[in-house]
């Protein structure tokens, strides 16, 4: 029981880093934005599992960081046959080039329908990534593969 508890936090942590990258802050940058209200050997603390986090801790570090609670928990993986949730780098989606052109304007949709200009990171649910197949005009496995190869999946099991 204590290996699923350490590797769950493991997860959570690996999966925070990632958020915080993806928004382009180090340890020190989240601490001077929070205005010291989140240290910066905390989170690093959090990220590598040294420290229990709560849930209201979390809550509360996921609504600095603007982003869902549910993106910590629905993790997306090749070796799953049904795909729930996508998180997307957006940055890096940025920087593909025309290949990915209707992905962008159908991401450009979904943030003005969620009111969601935080532009870092977008979580899609299933039935985006159906229409991203269709849009792209492959199968949904095909396409997963394809974001994973771009390097715009976030994954809490690596490390960016």
């Amino acid at each position: 029981m204590e290996a699923i508890k350490r590797q769950a936090a493991q997860d959570l942590g690996a999966r925070l880093r990632i958020i915080r990258k993806s928004q382009k802050m180090s340890l020190q940058e989240v601490e001077i934005k929070s205005h010291g209200h989140w240290k910066a050997v905390v989170i690093g603390s959090y990220e590598r599992a040294d420290r229990a986090l709560s849930v209201g801790k979390l809550a509360e570090l996921l609504h600095f960081y603007q982003v869902p609670i549910s993106s910590c928990f629905t993790i997306p993986s090749t070796g799953r046959a049904e795909v729930r949730e996508l998180i997307l780098d957006l940055h890096k989606i940025r920087n593909i080039g025309e290949q990915v052109a209707p992905m962008q304007r159908y991401i450009a949709s979904i943030t003005t329908k969620r009111e969601d200009w935080n532009g870092q990171i977008l979580s899609l649910r299933k039935s985006d990534l159906d229409t991203l197949a269709i849009l792209f005009e492959t199968s949904e496995s095909a396409l997963f593969e394809q974001l994973d190869k771009w390097g715009v999946l976030i994954h809490p099991q690596r490390q960016e």
